[in-house]
């Protein structure tokens, strides 16, 4: 029993510690530099990882679902390098658009900043997940660490070399994950790649509707309301993501024995079940946690007036978008463990297009109403993508329950009443 707690409590401390990163980075920003260089370090940092879906995220999904299956220690580390093959190629013809983007000077950002971090950010985030999808929380524990102290380190010594913030923080992540890749290990015979799954990709999309679209805010409310708001916005989002690490672990934890449970044909209702009672749950503490944090710490930060208010609003809608975003994650994580990433996919083309649309119109009105508006319509847009992507989850296990054949076949389909509630 002492056992399974302890895995509980390091499967949650791996869950929050990207979380908390962002928190303890972000303030450390803001005390070693300024909080205007916070609202331009944020603002790159969350278009790198918005891209950071289709170069890492994606393809850490598939991570997740294959290399637990693995026959032995060997053959996990030979399935787990095509995949950080395929993120590598993909990173490449990111950098290379966004080179091409910054020529053109339609679009004005920090190019080299948002290549750095993009860089760092994907090999994290790649090798990290080998270590989640075998359920070594605690080695991955010690690198977020790592990290987070590498990262204060990086940002003290940059600022006096005169470079910025983002440079330190992409040397600090490149760094950690160099470190995870020789822990890691070689594949036994090289890298040997028969195709491009275009999966990684798919997921990559599946993922970015769920959990990519709060990274637009804090680039948006750099331009629509400028980078002091933005940073101000920016601690609140890192903080409120934090609140996010229960719901976030019970999901992650929870996958590679989903991946397992559908190999074996075992039944998932049961699972499912209490996957959606326990997120549920923990997200509602979550969320009314959340809200406190952002009106003490925004009156905490900020001098009286329109501006803090609007920033407590910023806050709390942020708060809830985060909310509304987790409650698809056991669905979400149906179409991973299927490997229904096309699926999921086209309803996310119709959803990201719906937002862009609003967003369009939201940045033409402008300022700090235009952007709450853009928060408020995030928020109808992700209650969107979740019911739709809750229909298909469904579809998914009654016709996995109709095939199954194995000594468990007798398992009942699941029905949309028995997936309760939209997620």
């Amino acid at each position: 029993m002492r056992h399974h707690l302890i895995r509980r409590l390091e499967a949650l401390l791996c869950t929050g510690a990207p979380g908390l990163y962002r928190v303890i980075t972000f303030f450390a920003v803001q005390h070693i530099y300024s909080l205007a260089e916070l609202g331009h370090t944020a603002s790159s940092m969350a278009i790198a990882q918005m891209a950071a879906f289709f170069t890492a995220i994606g393809w850490a999904a598939l991570i997740l679902v294959r290399v637990p299956g693995a026959a032995n220690g060997q053959a996990a580390v030979d399935a787990f390098y095509p995949l950080v093959s395929m993120a590598a190629l993909t990173t490449i013809v990111v950098t290379l658009g966004s080179i091409a983007l910054a020529l053109t000077n339609l679009v004005s950002f920090d190019l080299w900043a948002f290549v750095l971090l993009l860089w760092g950010w994907t090999a994290y985030q790649v090798a990290r997940h080998y270590f989640v999808a075998h359920k070594r929380y605690r080695i991955a524990v010690i690198f977020d660490l790592g990290l987070i102290t590498g990262s204060g380190l990086s940002l003290w010594l940059c600022e006096r070399s005169g470079l910025s913030s983002s440079c330190g923080l992409a040397i600090a992540l490149g760094v950690t994950a160099g470190a995870m890749f020789v822990s890691i290990g070689t594949p036994s015979h090289g890298v040997r790649l028969t195709g491009f799954d275009v999966k990684g990709l798919q997921f990559g999309l599946t993922n970015f509707l769920s959990g990519g679209i709060a990274l637009v805010f804090i680039p948006a409310a750099t331009l629509m309301c400028g980078a002091s708001f933005s940073g101000m916005l920016s601690l609140l989002a890192s903080v409120t993501a934090v609140g996010l690490l229960l719901p976030r672990a019970i999901s992650m934890a929870q996958l590679p024995e989903l991946a397992k449970r559908k190999s074996a044909k075992l039944p998932l209702n049961d699972m499912l079940h209490a996957m959606r009672r326990n997120i549920g749950w923990s997200n509602g503490v979550v969320l009314a946690i959340n809200v406190l944090l952002v009106v003490g710490l925004a009156s905490w930060q900020m001098r009286e007036g329109a501006e803090r208010v609007t920033v407590i609003f910023a806050g709390a809608l942020l708060a809830v978008q985060c909310a509304v975003g987790v409650m698809g994650m056991v669905n979400s994580s149906v179409m991973m463990a299927f490997e229904k990433g096309a699926q999921a996919a086209r309803v996310n083309v119709v959803t990201t297009a719906a937002f862009a649309a609003l967003f369009a119109f939201c940045a033409w009105y402008g300022g700090q109403n235009g952007f709450l508006l853009v928060l408020a319509s995030s928020i109808g847009v992700t209650i969107l993508r979740n019911r739709l992507i809750r229909t298909c989850a469904i579809g998914v296990c009654d016709a996995y329950a109709s095939q199954s054949t194995g000594p468990n076949s007798d398992e009942m389909p699941i029905s949309p009443s028995a997936h309760g509630p939209a997620r």
